[in-house]
């Protein structure tokens, strides 16, 4: 059975492992944006939150949101499923309380970021199954060959 919780101080280097297995969706220099980020969450911040999905004692997903200052919207991030817990609904329900939980500021939309280049077509397609929608693509943003794709999803 999965639970869902909030993220926990002994988290964060179990929570980086499982981004490790998706070097495509997470290389090194995104990862290395994290530790700042769950400083944040720890701290309880009222911008920033993040969960973590548990199986028998562990981590086999996790996702967040903190406020985007240059969108000026609340932008998940994080959101990864472990390979072996993949189309269970993890991905989704994760998602589902953190929307919950920026919904509960009076925010009416939410915005993420995902690399937009080839062998992350099913992440594409998830957040599409879901109900986000493509607003913006920005080639090569990263770095050559690392392009930005931003998706929207209204909260009503």
């Amino acid at each position: 059975m999965i639970s869902y919780r909030r993220l926990e101080p002994q988290d964060p280097e179990l929570v980086k492992q499982l981004m490790e297995e998706y070097a495509l969706q997470f290389p090194a220099f995104i990862i290395n944006l994290y530790p700042e980020r769950w400083a944040s969450y720890l701290n309880h911040s009222s911008n920033s939150a993040y969960w973590v999905a548990v199986e028998k004692n562990r981590i086999v997903g996790h996702a967040g949101f903190m406020y985007n200052n240059d969108e000026k919207l609340y932008e998940i991030v994080g959101v990864v499923v472990s390979p072996r817990h993949l189309r269970k609904g993890i991905g989704k329900t994760l998602l589902d309380h953190v929307c919950e939980a920026i919904q509960e500021k009076g925010v009416t939309e939410v915005m993420l970021h995902t690399l937009g280049h080839p062998g992350n077509e099913d992440t594409l397609v998830f957040y599409k199954s879901i109900g986000y929608s493509v607003s913006k693509l920005e080639k090569d943003y990263f770095q050559t060959g690392y392009s930005r794709v931003t998706f929207r999803k209204s909260l009503n």
